[in-house]
């Protein structure tokens, strides 16, 4: 779903006692033969009984139902009722199996209903992508490990694409707009989820923060140290900007898109 380069810390141990092999010498071909199910099982385990398939989607019903933190190989393995070993010859790692799990969660767009401009299509894009991700806030919780390569990533890069085909966008400039899209919905939804998983702890729910961080920096920059940061949060953080997570989002939608307008202008001034 995602265009941004990221990095895993995580443990690899799950529970089971199996260590995780990611760290061992698998590259970026390997994750892609099992993101596309053209890496062959191994030869253990209860033949015809079990598939990528099934694994993934029982660990994508937990997540649904628990949280990332819910999931492990042998979890999943009592939900299929099979021995943990026996995953490891459809999945190799848990680090492999978020991969999978995130990919199949994404599913994929439909734009049937969205706009034929392309700043319309843009927009119902990062709606879509952010409705995907809220609707299952754990995908929040996988750790981004590569670009996108799995069939239901490259549904969303395909849909966003073909949108900016027919601009003066360079095909450069399209995979940037694309990027730097896709990384503002993926952070505004990280931090909705975030601080609304914060509110039981700081009593503040999200839509009372952008008054009350104007109150919280006035506070500190009350010594005089910080005048410039004084003077923008007495005008930015009031109750007339404060619209909540959906106009937040908006926002930068608009912003982004603003940017690719103006690039267009430059690249058909040549």
């Amino acid at each position: 779903m995602y265009t941004v380069h990221g990095s895993r810390i995580v443990s690899n141990d799950d529970g089971s006692g199996m260590a995780a092999e990611r760290g061992s010498g698998r590259d970026p071909a390997y994750l892609m033969d099992l993101l596309w199910r053209t890496q062959p099982s191994g030869s253990r385990g209860p033949r015809g009984s079990l598939s990528v398939d099934r694994v993934v989607a029982a660990a994508v019903e937990i997540a649904d139902t628990e949280g990332i933190a819910g999931v492990s190989m042998r979890r999943v393995a009592e939900r299929l009722g099979v021995t943990t070993m026996s995953l490891y010859n459809y999945v190799p790692s848990k680090d492999d199996l978020l991969d999978l799990m995130f990919d199949m969660a994404a599913g994929e767009p439909d734009p049937t209903d969205w706009p034929d401009d392309w700043r319309g299509g843009l927009t119902a894009f990062a709606m879509a992508q952010r409705q995907a991700l809220l609707a299952r806030p754990w995908m929040l919780d996988v750790p981004i490990s590569a670009p996108p390569m799995g069939p239901s990533n490259l549904a969303w890069m395909e849909a966003a694409l073909s949108i900016m085909d027919d601009t003066p966008l360079t095909e450069g400039d399209m995979m940037g707009v694309l990027s730097i899209l896709s990384g503002h919905v993926l952070n505004e939804a990280r931090l909705q989820v975030t601080m609304e998983r914060a509110t039981p702890r700081l009593g503040v729910e999200y839509a009372d923060w952008n008054v009350l961080y104007g109150q919280m920096l006035a506070r500190a920059a009350a010594s005089g140290s910080y005048p410039t940061v004084a003077r923008v949060a007495a005008k930015a953080f009031t109750e007339e900007e404060s619209g909540g997570p959906d106009a937040d989002f908006r926002y930068g939608v608009d912003y982004v898109l603003d940017g690719a307008a103006a690039l267009m202008r430059a690249r058909q001034a040549g």
